[in-house]
């Protein structure tokens, strides 16, 4: 699912995945969690926006923004795309956190693939994990600078008390050219340099934070003698009927898919022109099989949802 995110470019295809997606989380309760996500996304989004044309001036259609500079439109609709992509990626790993535990993922492949599994795991855990502490860190810096100071009865708590200023002391500020000094005169592009400033110092401290965490773990693990012996598991769970109705028909629409895809349906050229046109409508069997593929969880959730309300 999540390589399809990025292989699909055709955007009736991401626009469809992205709404069922969201569809998915709506149902499953986790749309607070949308919330914290679009505020770490949008920026990101627009970084990645505005990045990508200026770096990248490949396409046919050029748009000059002033003499001798321009950016083309496929440029932009480049980013855009993945700017869409990254935010499914989120979107999936985010649902998926939440429809399996990982518990369930090291019982499935902790018996064959071992070293694969838990690396599995350590990834889809890695995303939400690193969501939430960077919504912490913003708390704190959003304390700081409101000149808020946090008081705690533990010594032992306020030493090890997240200093913004102290993890990014390395980070370069030196805004003293003249280009920078004209640009910060202007208030609205002072507020997006204030603001990228601060995403960036959060970003920073949010890294710092989970690798130092990482290596916490690592050496508790070690510890209590991970992968010494041969691992159990407290889970049993038994393949029923349904179980494996649903495993083949993903397995159909799978196929399908990379059939159509062996064809070009779902993908679009964008460089050096771009070859998608709103009237050719995606109605074929490879779309239908598309969505079929991503109907299943949202199955199950409306079940639930009628069985329990």
């Amino acid at each position: 699912m999540v390589l399809f995110a990025f292989i699909f470019s055709d955007p009736y295809f991401v626009v469809t995945f992205l709404i069922l997606i969201l569809v998915l989380i709506a149902l499953q309760g986790i749309s607070h969690e949308l919330k914290n996500i679009m505020k770490l996304f949008i920026p990101l989004s627009i970084l990645i926006m505005i990045l990508n044309p200026l770096l990248n001036r490949t396409g046919a259609h050029k748009i000059y923004l002033w003499s001798g500079f321009f950016i083309t439109y496929e440029a932009i609709a480049y980013g855009i795309l993945m700017s869409l992509a990254l935010l499914i990626v989120i979107l999936v790993f985010s649902s998926y956190n939440r429809s399996v535990s990982y518990q369930e993922m090291l019982y499935i492949f902790s018996k064959k693939l071992p070293i694969i599994s838990m690396i599995i795991v350590m990834a889809l855990r890695f995303i939400p994990l690193i969501n939430s502490r960077a919504i912490e860190v913003q708390k704190l810096n959003n304390l700081k600078s409101n000149g808020i100071e946090l008081e705690t009865e533990d010594e032992s708590e306020d030493e090890d008390r997240i200093d913004v200023d102290a993890f990014n002391s390395n980070i370069n500020t030196d805004y003293n050219s003249k280009l920078v000094d004209k640009l910060k005169s202007n208030k609205r592009i002072a507020a997006i340099i204030k603001e990228a400033k601060t995403l960036g110092k959060i970003m920073g401290i949010t890294v710092s934070w989970s690798l130092e965490e990482s290596m916490f773990t690592a050496k508790s693990m070690k510890a209590r003698g991970y992968n010494a012996t041969e691992r159990t598991s407290y889970l049993s769970y038994k393949f029923s009927n349904a179980d494996f109705t649903f495993i083949a028909l993903i397995i159909i629409t799978v196929g399908i898919i990379i059939a159509g895809l062996l064809k070009g349906v779902g993908m679009i050229n964008i460089y050096p022109s771009i070859d998608f046109r709103f009237s050719n409508l995606p109605f074929n069997i490879y779309y239908l099989a598309f969505i079929v593929f991503l109907l299943p969880l949202i199955y199950l959730e409306i079940k639930e949802r009628i069985l329990w309300h």
